[in-house]
């Protein structure tokens, strides 16, 4: 399973959660650009969502326990582009979820670090 710090490299084909415009999504929404959170496969017009990324956060989410509808939870990890860390992707790697990339390693691990502005006298 991934882990925050990890690389990855996300292709075309692959299937994430990213917030995109409404028109994409739904038909009674045309020429809509508020954003709507919702499952989408990389390529075409999310071309631009293709590429590096370093994984922010992993949690064990989504599950269901009520009766006679158990799904268990999976593991949720939410990831920023490097190239551009305002965007942001999240998938499943494991359990029931429409956006699921199951077979998914790291090509490398970042480190993170917490530099002081240069106007700032050290503490």
């Amino acid at each position: 399973m991934l882990e925050e710090g990890d690389v990855i490299e996300l292709v075309a084909g692959m299937e994430v959660y990213a917030d995109i415009p409404e028109h994409f999504v739904f038909a009674n929404k045309r020429g809509s650009y508020n954003l709507t959170h919702h499952n989408i496969v990389l390529g075409g017009d999310f071309d631009y969502l293709i590429g590096k990324y370093v994984v922010i956060k992993t949690v064990s989410d989504g599950g269901c326990d009520e009766p006679g509808n158990y799904y268990p939870s999976g593991h949720h990890v939410y990831c920023a582009k490097l190239d551009d860390r305002s965007v942001k992707v999240d998938f499943y790697q494991s359990g029931c979820f429409t956006a699921t990339i199951k077979d998914i390693n790291p090509i490398c691990k970042a480190k993170l670090e917490w530099v002081l502005p240069t106007e700032l006298k050290p503490c």
